[in-house]
């Protein structure tokens, strides 16, 4: 997809200085993938006792053995 942005340019100079050797659209890109990833463990962590979870995890090991 193409997008144009209007970048506060010392925001997009950390950035690039965040990711060395990167392009501008790789920089753009693993930003949001980490901010994305960061967002969804937080979410997770906000979820933490209002959902009951089975721990299976003793079941799947023996599983695998079998």
């Amino acid at each position: 997809m193409r997008t144009t942005l209007d970048l506060d340019d010392r925001l997009f100079e950390a950035l690039m200085s965040r990711y060395p050797g990167a392009t501008k659209t790789e920089a753009v890109e693993r930003a949001i993938r980490e901010h994305l990833a960061v967002d969804a463990l937080r979410r997770l962590r906000e979820l933490r006792g209002r959902v009951e979870i089975e721990n299976l995890s003793s079941e799947l090991r023996r599983d695998r053995r079998a």
